[in-house]
Formats: C-alpha cells, sequence, structure tokens
C-alpha cells in the first residue's frame, strides 16, 4: 500500500503557489476599489465586489458540473461558457467603463520622497 502518491509534493506546490497568486489578486482588486470609489461608498462598493467574488466562486463549478460529457469525458462546452462569459466581460469593460476612472490618488503617507 502506497501512501506517499509520486506528484503528492508537486501538486500541493503547485496548489499553495496558485492560492498565493489569488490572494494577491483580490488584494489588488480590493486595493483599487479603496483608491477608485468615493470615499463614504467604499464599504458599499467593497461589498458588491465580494458578492461578485462569491458568485464566481460559487456557479461556475455548478456550469462545469452541469454541461460534463461523461461520453467523452470532456468540460469543453463549460469551458467554452467560461471563456464566452469572459470576452462578454471583457467588452463590457472596455465599452462601458472607458474614461470613467478617476486620475491615480496616491494615499497620504504611501508617496515616495520629495524632490
Amino acid at each position: 500500500m502506497n501512501l506517499y502518491p509520486e506528484g503528492e509534493v508537486q501538486a500541493g506546490l503547485t496548489f499553495v503557489a496558485m492560492a498565493a497568486a489569488l490572494g494577491l489578486g483580490s488584494g489588488g482588486v480590493f486595493a483599487w476599489v479603496g483608491v477608485l470609489a468615493p470615499q463614504g461608498k467604499v464599504g458599499s462598493i467593497s461589498g458588491v465586489v465580494s458578492a461578485a467574488g462569491g458568485l464566481g466562486g460559487y456557479f461556475p463549478p455548478l456550469v462545469m458540473g452541469a454541461t460534463y460529457d461523461a461520453a467523452t469525458r470532456s468540460y469543453s462546452i463549460g469551458l467554452l461558457l467560461l471563456v464566452a462569459t469572459a470576452l462578454v466581460a471583457l467588452v463590457f469593460t472596455i465599452v462601458a467603463v472607458q474614461g470613467r476612472t478617476k486620475p491615480r490618488v496616491v494615499p497620504p503617507g504611501l508617496a515616495g520622497p520629495r524632490p
């Protein structure tokens, strides 16, 4: 009985690296919310962003399971739907959000040394 299958360490390190990258991405999103949102609405906007992230973590596995093709052992339909969703979000971002951002504001204390 082999309790330590080959590849276990590599798979574990890969999942730890993915978790770290996801954490950095999440931190980046919330940092931008704090910079770009109006000061009195940062909490509300952060809540909406969190809800969108929660839904994004809940529905894709359901879609992948519902579109799994057992005959070919393929998730291709679900993956194509995820790609289509990402492309729709990209087009929406380019069209609807273009030109709506404020100039970059550096919070006090994070600005570099003055010349």
